[in-house]
């Protein structure tokens, strides 16, 4: 399965990249896969599993939802304002 990844603020900055391609082993995947294989590829994105926000498309997901071959997935660095 081929995914995007879209490293996001922060997340650009620390994986010195926009966006990469992953591939994840076989037709069934999650983004906690997602987010697995985005660890293997860059270390640096341990230090923000913590506050780590994802998503598939333009909704918001958690680690369990499934992805298709060809999704976008975007990390989220956490985001405050007023």
């Amino acid at each position: 399965m081929h995914i995007r990844v879209t490293f996001y603020g922060r997340l650009k900055q620390d994986t010195g990249t926009r966006q990469a391609a992953l591939e994840l082993p076989g037709d069934r995947a999650t983004v906690r896969d997602a987010v697995e294989a985005a660890l293997k590829a860059y270390p640096t994105l341990a230090a923000h599993l913590d506050t780590l926000a994802c998503s598939v498309g333009a909704a918001l997901a958690d680690p369990g939802t499934p992805i298709r071959d060809g999704d976008e997935i975007g990390f989220l660095p956490p985001v405050s304002g007023g």
